[in-house]
């Protein structure tokens, strides 16, 4: 594969879409595909150990990012109106705060790119996460490495009503392909299954 691959579904169980998902990259059917979770709870494709997988849900949406580049995070969330500005002064570095405060639709787009980032990393927002530094503005493609992370790449975009974070902990994610696509869990349990 190249690049990185994205799943997004709603109102459906995160691990059904993750096996979906990497059902597809390999080439098998999604029934055989088994999920485990490290001790920090990042997950992975058992049996697939150069695959990296990272799952985001939030009520009635899912996310699932698969690749072959590095360990990564992903992040969604659906768009919706928050007290931008006072949340960012809350959670956020002062010069992050103050974007926001400017550019108030811009605090998702951070918040998820935070997230995608500390899960990428395989600790998620414990530790400081919040204040781990991003680059401003976030882009729609990973051309963006952070301080002190100069492997980990970073993006973050508005897609279909909701917000993508995507980090990939690898230099050769460095401007890699995203591919975005919507998954029907009742669509295809319909649709005859591959078992290559």
């Amino acid at each position: 594969m190249s690049g990185i691959r994205i799943w997004l579904a709603s109102a459906v169980d995160a691990t059904a879409l993750a096996r979906h998902a990497t059902g597809q990259v390999l080439g098998i059917d999604p029934a055989q595909i088994e999920i485990g979770r490290e001790p920090a709870g990042r997950p992975y494709v058992i049996g697939a150990p150069r695959l990296h997988l990272a799952i985001s849900h939030t009520p009635n949406l899912a996310a699932v990012a698969v690749t072959d580049l590095g360990p990564l995070g992903v992040d969604v969330e659906p768009i919706r109106h928050l007290p931008a500005a006072e949340l960012a002064r809350r959670w956020f570095s002062a010069p992050e705060a103050d974007w926001v405060a400017r550019h108030p639709d811009d605090f998702l787009l951070l918040w998820t790119a935070k997230e995608a980032v500390g899960k990428a990393l395989g600790v998620g927002l414990r530790g400081g996460g919040l204040l781990r530094p991003m680059p401003l503005p976030l882009t729609a493609r990973l051309t963006a490495t952070l301080p002190g992370l100069p492997t980990m790449t970073v993006a973050a975009w508005r897609h279909q009503g909701t917000v993508l974070g995507l980090a990939c902990d690898a230099a050769t994610a460095l401007g890699a392909s995203i591919s975005v696509a919507c998954w029907n869990e009742e669509e295809n349990a319909a649709r005859p299954r591959s078992s290559r």
